[in-house]
């Protein structure tokens, strides 16, 4: 039964009062995503750690032809699966090794999660409208699109787990069709173990404390049963030959791909990115701008749709999607922001439905008072920047070099402002819809122009590193440290860099055939007395190894330094 939102609303009638066919909605979504995520992807230098690790170890599964085990400097790298690796890498052959080919495997699995939304709200309230805003909801928050512009595994794992749910949902709706939810339950499986390959099992945890539930209180309980086993045991095939490969050729890669990556991450202090249980919450209203302060307005139109039973399944389900997975990933150990990605396509449905129904009946006093705060946030934001780049407040976005990107930060922020309030005195449905959606447009824009030197100085060694590409040669000894092993093997094409600390890599450094990568001072000090008068050699590395390693270097070594950055290079 659908859920019932619109009715005669003026968000679905045009000017002479006449109902929109909807039929530009799908070219004008693809339209706004290619515009506004796909168009700029190559502009901003590839960020340390992540991009630069996910751009580097496709490029070795490339360069050795070894889709099987996952390598970082030719070291053994089992923190995830491969399949998000095997996506890079195809668009690494087909576009290249630059910017734009690491990106846009995550871009678009972003595109495609956002139609998954609409086909989703489509089902659910049979119209077009809805389900356009649905998407466009998911594409401006502010985390959605911050992330989808960048290379991490994250934008894949939350395709293949909406599409799962989003199946899940199909198959129990036709359930009366034996064949149709069949095949459902087997392209659930698929999907969930396409997400297993991608970051584990995760990809298991997310539908199962969401689908059971919800499949329990809406008493399908039997067709649990009957028909989830189809699922478990075509995720199961799905993950088996990959997995039986890796165990052959790695004995150990499961033990320590489900123990230290998986049960320690998540339950002990020894996991990565520890926070406390209220990280989430905290973050939540920056994470999700603009549209989280108009979640009074969007609760507010959902009561109503819950008074009626059309809908009430759908409701129930979209609710347990999005609430259950934040108190896991608040209940974690280990937390980052990109962890809660999966939540938003259910939020972003219930967000549209709740918004549209929340018009009905000149309800918009919750709506414009959200998008007030809305102004008042990037009003804040604008009066912080001016006042630190002309008074010292122990703070500074930007140096004094930097006055362009200060105007386009400024005219953004202000644009914002003027669509916030647009929002606020708007009212028709559709315009203040709109307007809140410019809230954050120029925002998301600006983002690829106004990248400060401060981050540029110690998140992007490529400007550094590039230029060396041309002057080393296959024998050049190049050593790094490990924060800065994934950029230095992708901007010189190299996969046998020697290290100075291990870092992510201590796994990898602990076998046999690999320790000797680890140099300690005399280790350090042999490897330049052998190289001397046969061999370049090339020392990378950040500040913290300035007046300590570099010491041991010739006085005649060329430096060089790119804010944290430094460079030395010996000539034979």
């Amino acid at each position: 039964m659908k859920l019932d939102v619109l009715a005669a609303d003026a968000f679905s009638l045009d000017d002479n009062n006449r109902p929109y066919s909807g039929k530009y909605t799908t070219p004008g979504l693809l339209i706004f995503f290619l515009l506004f995520y796909v168009l700029l992807l190559s502009y901003r230098p590839l960020l340390i750690p992540d991009e630069t690790r996910y751009a580097e170890i496709p490029r070795e599964m490339l360069a050795t032809g070894d889709w099987v085990d996952p390598h970082l400097d030719g070291l053994r790298y089992f923190e995830k699966p491969p399949l998000g690796y095997w996506l890079v890498a195809g668009s690494i052959a087909v576009f290249g090794e630059n910017n734009f080919a690491v990106r846009i495997p995550g871009t678009l699995a972003v595109g495609l999660t956002a139609f998954l939304v609409y086909i989703l709200t489509l089902r659910i309230t049979a119209a077009r409208q809805v389900a356009a805003l649905a998407s466009l909801v998911h594409l401006t928050f502010i985390e959605v699109y911050a992330v989808g512009v960048t290379s991490v595994l994250d934008n894949f794992i939350t395709l293949f787990i909406t599409a799962g749910i989003v199946s899940s949902y199909f198959a129990v709706d036709a359930s009366r069709q034996h064949l149709k939810s069949t095949v459902l339950w087997c392209l659930s499986g698929v999907l969930f173990g396409l997400a297993f390959l991608t970051k584990g099992f995760l990809a298991f945890v997310i539908p199962a404390i969401v689908l059971i539930p919800w499949m329990l209180w809406e008493g399908q309980g039997k067709l649990m049963v009957t028909k989830g086993w189809l699922a478990v045991s075509t995720a199961v095939m799905t993950i088996m030959p990959w997995a039986i490969l890796i165990h052959l050729r790695e004995g150990d890669f499961w033990r320590y791909f489900i123990w230290v990556e998986h049960i320690e991450r998540f339950t002990t202090g020894e996991g990565q990115h520890k926070w406390p249980f209220y990280y989430f919450i905290m973050y939540l209203p920056g994470l999700a701008f603009p549209w989280f302060n108009l979640a009074p307005a969007a609760i507010t139109g959902l009561y109503r749709s819950q008074n009626t039973k059309p809908g009430r399944r759908e409701l129930r389900l979209l609710w347990l999607w999005v609430i259950l997975p934040f108190i896991f990933f608040s209940a974690s150990s280990g937390k980052l922001a990109t962890y809660i990605l999966p939540c938003y396509p259910p939020l972003s449905v219930l967000m549209a439905v709740g918004l549209i129904r929340s018009f009905r009946g000149n309800r918009s006093l919750p709506f414009n008072y959200g998008a007030l705060i809305n102004a008042l946030m990037l009003l804040a934001l604008l009066v912080v920047l001016l006042i630190s780049q002309h008074y010292d407040i122990g703070f500074r976005a930007f140096d004094a070099t930097e006055s362009t990107r200060v105007m386009i930060v400024v005219v953004a922020l202000s644009l914002g402002v003027g669509s916030a309030f647009a929002a606020f005195r708007a009212r028709q449905p559709a315009v203040k819809l709109a307007a809140v959606m410019m809230t954050v447009i120029p925002v998301m824009l600006s983002v690829h122009f106004v990248v400060p030197n401060a981050a540029r100085y110690e998140k992007m060694p490529g400007t550094l590193l590039e230029p060396f590409r041309e002057r080393i040669t296959d024998d050049t000894v190049i050593i790094t440290e490990g924060s800065m092993i994934r950029s230095v093997d992708w901007y010189l094409d190299r996969d046998d860099v020697f290290l100075i600390q291990e870092k992510e890599l201590a796994y990898g450094l602990g076998y046999p055939d690999a320790s000797y990568r680890l140099l300690n001072a005399d280790r350090f000090r042999n490897l330049l007395e052998k190289s001397a008068g046969r061999r370049d050699v090339l020392l990378i590395c950040k500040s913290s190894c300035e007046g300590k390693v570099d010491k041991l270097l010739p006085a005649t070594a060329e430096h060089q330094t790119y804010g944290d950055f430094n460079l030395w290079y010996l000539p034979q």
